[in-house]
């Protein structure tokens, strides 16, 4: 039991001096985030995008072999590639 009043100071010890820091702090910069903390964001690449835009269908069968190296292709025969990798 002494322990449970002990834990219960602690915690109401802890809420106290938080809400104290809290009532001191002066915090009156109406800075945008993105400009208090510039490391936090990446920064925008100038410049046009770098992506292929597929409008035709004809288009559609040599973009998804992964000519651009970063399609995943889904592969011909699932039942192999779940043994393989021991997925049941």
């Amino acid at each position: 039991m002494p322990l449970i009043i002990l834990g219960l100071l602690v915690i109401v010890g802890i809420v106290i001096y938080a809400l104290v820091r809290y009532g001191q702090s002066d915090d009156d910069d109406t800075r945008p985030v993105r400009e208090r903390y510039p490391f936090a964001f990446p920064q925008k690449r100038k410049g046009g995008a770098n992506y292929t835009v597929i409008d035709d269908d004809e288009d559609a069968p040599s973009y998804s072999k992964g000519s651009d190296g970063h399609t995943l292709l889904f592969p011909t025969d699932a039942e192999v590639e779940k043994r393989k990798r021991n997925i049941h």
